[in-house]
């Protein structure tokens, strides 16, 4: 089974063991219709969530008070990834990783080193010449994204207004 990092326990939330997590996923309706997540190798029942802007509150039948949920703090949940749909627009960090990245005449700019995640857009960084550069994930620069052929398409013109 892979697995795919689902959200991210931030705090104890009252005492009877119920954690507020920070959402990597922007699926609520795939949340709610979560049974069971894992941290680490361990396998949480969940008994109820609730929601408030991007955080999940979860209570498990594990986890019964604010003692066992603190050794939780900073600690990620994750999932079967073959669970997780995706919009044709949207991709698992993990997929663009190493991903070839490349202008429409196919020539070759770099490779994605990493993926960060910010507000207004993600940010992909890649090694290009022994250094990392960076530019935003937007529809505005990108002409193609094959997952299976690990390879995103860039408009060249584009790109080169806004690498970092």
């Amino acid at each position: 089974m892979q697995k795919i990092e689902i959200a991210k326990v931030l705090k104890p939330q009252g005492i009877k063991g119920e954690i507020k997590v920070e959402c990597f996923i922007s699926d609520f309706d795939f949340l709610k219709s979560l049974k069971t997540f894992y941290i680490e190798d361990n396998l949480y029942n969940i008994q109820k969530i609730r929601f408030q802007d991007k955080y999940a509150y979860i209570a498990t039948k594990e986890v019964l008070d604010r003692n066992q949920a603190e050794l939780l703090r900073n600690k990620v949940l994750t999932t079967d990834k073959a669970l997780v749909t995706t919009q044709e627009d949207e991709f698992f960090i993990s997929d663009l990783e190493d991903c070839c990245v490349v202008d429409e005449f196919d020539n070759i700019i770099g490779y994605v080193e990493s993926v960060e995640k910010y507000g207004s857009a993600d940010i992909i960084n890649i090694l290009l010449g022994g250094a990392v550069k960076s530019f935003p994930f937007l529809k505005s620069i990108l002409k193609e994204v094959d997952i299976k052929e690990k390879k995103i398409v860039v408009f060249k013109e584009k790109l080169e207004e806004v690498l970092i």
